[in-house]
């Protein structure tokens, strides 16, 4: 039986973490966002769905509507009450719990009506 030394047993080891590594190791996948939106009486519904990031957890989301600064929410659903008809852009960005655009974004359209 052969006896295994101290650095042999290391380079064994750091081998085959590396072998794991470059094969298919645990990847983070890229957060994902999908934004609808809905009219509830006299109520537009900002409806925001992720994958791969968690409210709260990775941190907030940033909603714009008509290029405005409207909204920062802990939650998937944005609601403005009493809105007036018309069309609406609705801007939609993941942010970092330090207010920083994490690259993730998507704008839609919506008309509110009468």
């Amino acid at each position: 039986m052969r006896r295994w030394g101290m650095k042999a047993l290391l380079a064994a080891a750091m081998a085959a973490s590396l072998a794991l590594a470059g094969c298919g190791g645990k990847q983070t996948a890229e957060p994902k966002l999908t934004v609808t939106a809905t009219q509830e009486d006299g109520t537009l519904v900002v409806h925001v769905k992720t994958e791969n990031w968690q409210v709260g957890k990775d941190g907030h989301v940033h909603i714009y509507l008509n290029d405005g600064p409207e909204a920062m929410i802990y939650g998937y659903t944005y609601r403005v009450p009493d809105i007036e008809p018309g069309e609406y852009k609705i801007h939609v960005e993941l942010a970092n719990p330090r207010h920083e655009h994490i690259g993730v974004s998507e704008t839609i359209y919506f008309e509110v009506l009468p």
